[in-house]
């Protein structure tokens, strides 16, 4: 899979660097570790036509300002592979940026992952998946559940992560915005 992400700004990232190394530590948790960098996510696909990504992606980042959010509490998508994360708040201008995000790489990708369309997307730092099992969950969530999660930054830039699958993934271009 590859992605459209924002990297979280200092300190935030390196608390989530931090974090990841506690959980690893703590729990042998480090399937998060396939993609290395603080973030949440866009857009999520199987193929991108990178020029036309980074051409669209060009556009809207000098057409668009920095802008804060806000972050709250521990989340969790269950299933068989469950992931813990940090939900974003969906504030009226994030939800219409992520639209307008949406919208403009339409036709630059395939296999574009649902989860990530306007009416389903979550937005959100993920802690921890590929490796969470019903063994460490509870202990994981207990460990997390007493640090507080309340946080404000500011979003400044659109990141292309190429990750081939099983292999880490890495940034080909990042976008800070300028409008």
């Amino acid at each position: 899979m590859h992605g459209i992400l924002s990297l979280l700004p200092q300190p935030y990232y390196k608390k989530i660097e931090s974090l990841w190394d506690e959980l690893e530590s703590q729990f042998g948790i480090k399937g998060i570790r396939v993609t290395p960098f603080p973030h949440f996510s866009w857009q999520i696909g199987e193929r991108y036509d990178l020029p036309a990504v980074e051409l669209v992606l060009s556009t809207v980042a000098r057409q668009t300002k920095p802008f804060k959010v806000t972050t709250t509490g521990i989340g969790v998508f269950s299933g068989a592979q469950p992931v813990i994360f940090i939900p974003v708040v969906k504030s009226p201008q994030l939800v219409q940026f992520h639209q307008q995000v949406w919208k403009a790489l339409m036709n630059t990708g395939q296999g574009i992952n649902q989860y990530y369309n306007p009416q389903n997307w979550v937005p959100h730092i993920s802690l921890a998946y590929m490796d969470v099992t019903q063994q460490n969950m509870g202990g994981i969530m207990q460990y997390l559940a007493f640090q507080s999660f309340n946080w404000e930054f500011e979003v400044n830039n659109f990141v292309y992560i190429n990750e081939p699958d099983g292999l880490i993934g890495e940034i080909k271009f990042k976008l800070e915005f300028s409008g």
